[in-house]
């Protein structure tokens, strides 16, 4: 089959596209045909090294969707010849975390793409009990969307930051591939969003998606101006997909009393909290949001499914293209979301 392998950590040059055996599945695996896998993110992080730990060569791609044409023994759950849209956290299902539907959280979790094989391949073996059914009338292109995208937002906006009917809504980087999405969610929440994105460049899209208000973090003081828009209060929630020192200052000081803060981004180690005297004074609450679960997945799908979230799948790219792809998606020329279609 034909597979996009990394050989060595760098630039998308160093993704090449070989040759390689059709996997075998294990117990309890199926072998899916690659449909479609997402392009995003963790994959240009995992290719450029350090941040991600990965062994190496590696094929890479997490978010995908296919179809089932092989199963192992002890595969339960799905079918031959199912679609399915496959969770990226592989979990172990017995740790603590797995037994209390944490299983982001697993002990032993590995992902697809990661510190295992993944989609960016004709052919790609998973566990069977990490792939989700797929109604007829959900595209795969908008499926590989789910695990690494629209699922994240989904919990996010639900569970995450609890966003109730009428409340103030702040997401930051509204204008990437996860914040266009979460725009769309916190509106299927009931809340009233407003978007901060660094430029105005996408400015209808993210209209588009939902958002009420927009402002722009590159002019400096947008804290103040998400304080104008909710009538000097403060947000009731805020979603950062940024996460730099700079968007998390601000995205507290867009915070009102007892407001909520959800990190999805790339922590950076220091400053920001050294001193939360905020935290106790106006009962603030600051909580992360790794990845999507199964019930994620589900909940998300569900939602496409029932139009209420619309996967917004910029550009299809074919298997050979990959390094293109990622060159578009690290010089910001998508929209959503690009994907790659074996």
């Amino acid at each position: 089959m034909r597979a996009v392998v990394l050989r060595q950590f760098g630039p998308p040059e160093n993704m090449t596209l070989e040759d390689v055996p059709v996997p075998k599945p294990r117990p309890g695996e199926a072998l899916l045909r690659v449909g479609a896998v997402s392009v995003d993110l963790y994959q240009t992080v995992l290719r450029r090294g350090g941040a991600v730990h990965v062994e190496l060569p590696r094929i890479m791609g997490n978010g995908i969707a296919g179809k089932v044409v092989e199963l192992a023994p002890d595969a339960n759950g799905i079918a031959l010849g199912q679609r399915v849209v496959v969770c990226n956290n592989v979990s172990c299902g017995d740790c603590r975390y797995c037994r209390s539907g944490r299983d982001t959280l697993c002990v032993d979790r590995k992902i697809v793409g990661g510190q295992r094989d993944g989609g960016y391949a004709e052919f790609v073996a998973v566990p069977a009990r990490d792939c989700v059914v797929l109604p007829d009338s959900v595209s795969f292109e908008d499926a590989c969307l789910i695990p690494n995208t629209i699922g994240p937002v989904v919990k996010a906006c639900s569970h995450g930051a609890r966003i109730r009917p009428a409340e103030n809504a702040v997401i930051v980087g509204a204008a990437g591939g996860m914040g266009i999405h979460a725009v769309q969610a916190a509106r299927v929440c009931g809340a009233r969003v407003i978007a901060a994105t660094r430029t105005a460049r996408n400015e209808d899209a993210v209209r588009a998606a939902g958002a009420d208000v927009i402002v722009t973090t590159s002019e400096g003081g947008w804290a103040e101006q998400v304080r104008r828009h909710t009538g000097g209060w403060g947000a009731e929630v805020v979603l950062d997909f940024v996460a730099t020192q700079e968007t998390l200052q601000a995205s507290l000081a867009a915070l009102g009393p007892g407001g909520r803060l959800v990190i999805m981004g790339y922590f950076p180690r220091g400053s920001v909290f050294e001193t939360p005297t905020w935290a106790f004074s106006e009962e603030r609450t600051v909580t992360g949001n790794r990845s999507a679960g199964r019930r994620d997945v589900e909940d998300a799908l569900a939602l496409i499914r029932d139009g209420r979230i619309k996967a917004l799948v910029h550009k299809s790219y074919p298997l050979h293209a990959a390094v293109q792809a990622q060159r578009a998606f690290e010089a910001r020329e998508i929209v959503g979301r690009a994907v790659l279609v074996p």
